[in-house]
């Protein structure tokens, strides 16, 4: 399956949530079931989270997930885990995760059940995508107070180099198309940079060499089934599908590629 969907389209489900420390939290969905419910309290760690995640059942696929989290200043996303792998991608503002600066673009990966955070946004705020290949819809589990929860097993925390996006003027004046490493890991775990000229194509990387690919348009536009999905656009490639041949927009167009790895375990 390919799922795929603009900015422009996932804006209208945008909606906030009041940060306990003060500042909100503002969720837009792309694809995927929600991550938590609306109504939940699954930005505040003194209420316990009392959504249980169910493993899938042997041979389920859950859908893929997608979303754009903005933390205004002060807005404290404390540290917490998840019961699915998943990425994180930065692309606008600057904070913290844990002990490290983040900036655009920057990309992390935590295992299932690895806790992380906080996620302290800078004076500007913070934005980033949360990417998964198999949902979880029950929120953040806050630690300390649920770290019974977790999941026994190896833990895995990678937060990479950061890649940073052409200017405008770069990517008009691109001649070639051109595939940057910035992760390769030998369970498939990868994240790569696509630079592709104006109306240049390039294929991606296989999806079968990994557990399926989260892509985030990070500079100008590409053409998907015939429409212009532009920066900040989301796209899941399933590692069943043949690799994605990419051709971009009249400025040029970069993709950002995030490889699930076969297994965590």
């Amino acid at each position: 399956m390919i799922y795929a969907n603009a900015l422009a389209l996932a804006a209208p489900t945008r909606f906030a949530r009041n940060a306990p420390g003060g500042g909100r939290i503002w969720r837009t969905d792309y694809f995927g079931p929600p991550p938590s419910p609306k109504s939940s309290n699954s930005v505040d760690p003194n209420v316990m989270n009392a959504e249980v995640f169910i493993p899938p059942a042997p041979g389920e696929v859950r859908p893929p997930q997608a979303f754009l989290v903005e933390q205004e200043p002060n807005a404290i996303v404390h540290p917490h885990f998840h019961f699915v792998d998943q990425f994180q991608v930065v692309v606008d503002g600057g904070g913290r995760i844990g002990r490290h600066d983040v900036g655009p673009i920057m990309a992390h990966f935590a295992g299932a059940c690895t806790g992380y955070g906080p996620i302290t946004p800078g004076d500007g705020g913070l934005k980033y995508f949360t990417l998964r290949a198999s949902a979880d819809s029950t929120g953040a589990h806050f630690l300390p107070a649920t770290r019974e929860r977790m999941v026994k097993g190896p833990k895995r925390y990678v937060l990479a180099d950061p890649i940073l996006p052409s200017s405008a003027e770069a990517l008009a004046a691109r001649r070639d198309a051109a595939l940057e490493t910035v992760l390769a890991e030998e369970d498939g775990l990868g994240i790569f940079m696509l630079r592709i000229p104006p109306h240049g194509s390039i294929t991606a990387p296989d999806p079968a060499m990994g557990a399926g690919q989260s892509m985030i348009v990070a500079a100008g536009s590409i053409l998907h089934e015939g429409k212009t999905m532009d920066r900040l656009a989301a796209l899941f490639v399933s590692a069943d599908e043949a690799a994605l041949d990419i051709t971009a927009g009249a400025e040029g167009g970069e993709v950002l590629v995030l490889q699930y790895p076969r297994s965590t375990h």
